[in-house]
């Protein structure tokens, strides 16, 4: 007895791809690279959850209604068990004023959260402390510093300053301080002064704890800073002051000092507790402020052309990272918690590695200044690629991998995300001396594990297998070991993820999936741009496929007549007469060959309004603006018919399919119906 099959049906949920295309000023700051190895980055209101390791999107979270200003991992560094499992939680702001926690597995928003309706400036999860897991300090505007638990909404403690908060930063040596119900906060403001919007930085005196808030005069120091309950004093607060302004700073005259010396001495600043005067402030083009990690009591102050570093016991400028006169400004830099170390981003798109080295010191017979033997030097050791700087396209942000840094990703203004990543190569001893420069060896532990005798070197896991502990600053031996190798750094783009161009543009999807194709089907989506390319999608990865050059115009629309092939047209610019260049081509996506599909037809005519092809992909419509329609065979390429002057102006037009109902039941009709059937 033969066994007969039992129908079943499965459903399978399939997750909606979307392709984001141009971003938004206001989603400049939303990236963030967690560490579990994934990217979050803003998209206009959409948030993408991007896997570096495959240059793809995984995850689209759509909920906001306005644009993504701000997204932040969650470190998830507790003790995980059944009743606290580990989950993928994001926060993200936009620019109403709403926070949404996420859950990103499953693309659902746990927790909504909305105090005003101006964009979040700043927020972050308090992570270096055992009191909660799910504490999230955000800066509302104008003033507001507010404590949130994530996960319920709720809001702990809100604190109002007379400054308007820009943004904060936490100090990386001091998470004891947050056991203690003191959490090392440094607040950044942003306020007119002297009728000229500045963004002022400063040092923290000694022996103050590191609580600080910095306002358009100087920095306010908060020393009762708790995740418990809101600050209660205002803090004290000192003012910035320049070395020439300062009479202890006046000094007799000496030998002029030049290069990166006499840049040095330009930017020293000085605390005080007096306020001075709007010309005294030089610090008036700070674009961002942070701290060192590889460094305790440091902290860096970025401006267009140069890189401060501050000590804040010394309450003073060590080092500087100047550009020459015709090198590109920077726009943004991240510090290295393995090595001392800057990742730079630079306004053409360039990223560039600094890395520190300490200076020769100098005999005591021939210094001028004690402060000379504390400067700091960072040589610049490795540099991508820059980008093509347009009007639209613009670098926006620069992430690196937070748990190697040895990767970084590139945030353009068009959408795209080029991730680079730092390798090491063994080179000929002295090959940096022509440079200049000292050289760079390999490490030579893991984790201090040191080399086998068969094992060659340590692979290029993160930035402190790639350098070795005689480059870090302050060794007294920088001489390298006999198993240590001189290397030198270069970067290599591993991964490219292309944003939809500026509209308008023209869509087409590929033809369905049957029975007949399944085992070569791939879910292809031409998308036609206004320069005249046609960029390919795959829609099951979401990345581009192909990028065609077809047209010298902008592409108008776009017609499948294989899983492989496509016909596109084009219209150029109409002349005094109305008439155009039409462009109609015929593309294989295989080889890339494009050829015209109307041969030498085409130019000083009525321009194309539409092409339609049937559903046997044997014939194809083309349909003009004020000129008779043509038939034409897709196979041979040969024109069957064109229809009289007198036949009337196609407003539409629609191809039936020829196993369709409809289109059976007007063929049985005959008649004066049938014949009306195209």
């Amino acid at each position: 007895m033969a066994s007969t099959m039992i129908p079943y049906t499965v459903n399978i949920k399939l997750a909606a791809r979307t392709l984001t295309g141009t971003l938004n000023l206001q989603n400049k700051t939303a990236v963030d690279w967690g560490w579990q190895g994934l990217i979050a980055q803003g998209c206009h209101s959409s948030i993408l959850i991007i896997d570096p390791n495959t240059a793809q999107t995984i995850q689209v979270l759509e909920r906001h209604k306005a644009n993504v200003v701000k997204v932040k991992w969650s470190r998830e560094n507790y003790h995980h068990s059944l009743s606290s499992p580990y989950s993928l939680r994001l926060a993200s702001a936009d620019a109403a004023g709403k926070i949404i926690v996420w859950d990103v597995v499953s693309g659902v928003a746990h927790c909504e959260i909305q105090e005003h309706t101006k964009p979040i400036q700043d927020m972050d999860w308090l992570w270096a402390q055992d009191a909660s897991r799910d504490l999230l300090l955000a800066v509302h505007p104008p003033n507001y510093i507010v404590l949130w638990n994530g996960d319920t909404g709720t809001k702990l403690w809100k604190k109002s300053y007379a400054e308007n908060i820009l943004s904060f930063s936490f100090d990386p040596f001091d998470p004891s301080n947050l056991a203690r119900e003191h959490c090392p906060l440094f607040l950044q403001v942003w306020v007119s002064l002297s009728r000229v919007e500045v963004n002022l930085a400063g040092l923290r005196p000694p022996g103050m704890d590191p609580d600080t808030l910095l306002t358009s005069e100087g920095i306010v120091f908060i020393t009762d800073f708790s995740h418990s309950k809101p600050p209660g004093s205002g803090g004290k607060k000192v003012y910035i002051a320049s070395p020439h302004s300062s009479p202890a700073h006046n000094k007799p005259a000496a030998v002029q000092p030049t290069g990166a010396k006499k840049a040095l001495n330009k930017v020293k600043v000085l605390i005080t507790n007096e306020k001075p005067t709007a010309e005294a402030v030089t610090l008036n083009d700070c674009l961002q402020l942070s701290y060192l990690p590889s460094k305790r009591n440091h902290m860096l102050l970025l401006y267009p052309r140069e890189i401060l570093i501050l000590d804040l016991e010394l309450s003073q400028t060590v080092g500087v990272v100047a550009i020459e006169r015709s090198g590109v400004p920077f726009i943004q830099v991240i510090p290295c918690a393995q090595r001392d170390a800057l990742y730079c981003l630079h306004e053409n798109g360039c990223i560039t590695l600094r890395v520190c080295r300490s200076t020769a010191p100098t005999p005591p017979e021939t210094v001028t200044d004690a402060e000379q033997n504390q400067e700091l030097v960072y040589d610049l050791r490795a540099q991508c690629d820059a980008i093509r700087v347009t009007k639209t396209v613009r670098p926006y942000r620069v992430v690196i991998c937070p748990v190697n840094e040895n990767r970084a990703a590139l945030v353009v203004s068009d959408g795209r995300v080029m991730l680079w990543e730092l390798k090491a190569h063994a080179s000929k001893s002295g090959s940096n001396l022509s440079s200049g420069l000292p050289p760079l060896y390999s490490a030579v532990n893991f984790c201090g594990t040191p080399l086998r005798q068969n094992q060659k070197g340590i692979s290029d896991l993160s930035l402190n297998t790639m350098i070795g502990h005689s480059q870090v600053w302050g060794v007294e031996d920088p001489r390298p070991l006999p198993e240590q190798k001189e290397v030198h750094l270069k970067f290599l783009l591993t991964g490219l993820l292309s944003g939809l161009p500026l509209p308008p543009f023209s869509l087409r999807m590929c033809p369905p999936l049957t029975t007949k194709n399944i085992n070569h089907y791939q879910p292809l989506l031409a998308v036609g741009t206004s320069n005249g390319s046609v960029l390919v999608y795959n829609l099951t990865s979401g990345l581009l496929h192909k990028e065609l050059s077809v047209h010298s115009c902008e592409v108008r629309g776009i017609e499948w007549i294989s899983l492989t092939s496509f016909l596109s047209f084009a219209t150029s610019v109409p002349n005094n007469l109305g008439l155009v260049r039409n462009e109609l081509q015929h593309v294989d996506l295989r080889t890339g060959r494009c050829f015209a599909f109307r041969g030498e037809r085409g130019n000083d005519e009525a321009p194309i309004e539409m092409i339609k092809v049937s559903h046997l992909k044997q014939y194809l419509v083309v349909v003009f603006k004020d000129k008779p329609l043509e038939l034409w065979d897709v196979r041979t390429g040969t024109l069957l018919r064109e229809m009289a002057k007198n036949f009337p102006t196609v407003t539409a037009l629609v191809r039936f399919h020829p196993k369709s109902v409809c289109f059976e039941r007007r063929l049985n009709r005959g008649g004066a119906l049938g014949k009306k059937v195209v």
